[in-house]
């Protein structure tokens, strides 16, 4: 039997067990309180602040360089993904219910 072992930088992984490997937590209350120490640790500190309402992550304060550099990947993975479709497309591999587009999402990821 052969096991699949997930990556440490899987997405699907980390939105599934809510993973957000050494972020910091603040509830709503906490960021109004201290909403401009937090924003210096984030833009002075680097800090990745999670805020929480009832317990779930509602939004993520980070610098501007994570969030540049996330979209940089974004557009990169966006660019890869439409090459993966051309080159299945050109050697006539997709089929209409789109069952080796599904492959190829398994292998390399949606993104």
């Amino acid at each position: 039997m052969r096991f699949r072992v997930t990556p440490p930088w899987d997405l699907r992984r980390r939105v599934d067990e809510a993973d957000f490997d050494g972020a910091e937590f603040v509830t709503v209350k906490d960021l109004r309180i201290g909403l401009a120490e937090i924003l210096n640790r984030v833009a002075y500190g680097g800090a990745q602040v999670v805020v929480r309402r009832h317990g779930k992550a509602l939004v993520a304060i980070v610098p501007t360089y994570d969030l540049q550099a996330c979209q940089a990947l974004e557009a990169h993975s966006s660019s890869r993904v439409a090459e993966f479709k051309e080159l299945a497309d050109v050697e006539g591999e997709i089929d209409e219910d789109g069952a080796a587009w599904d492959e190829v999402t398994d292998k390399y990821g949606p993104w």
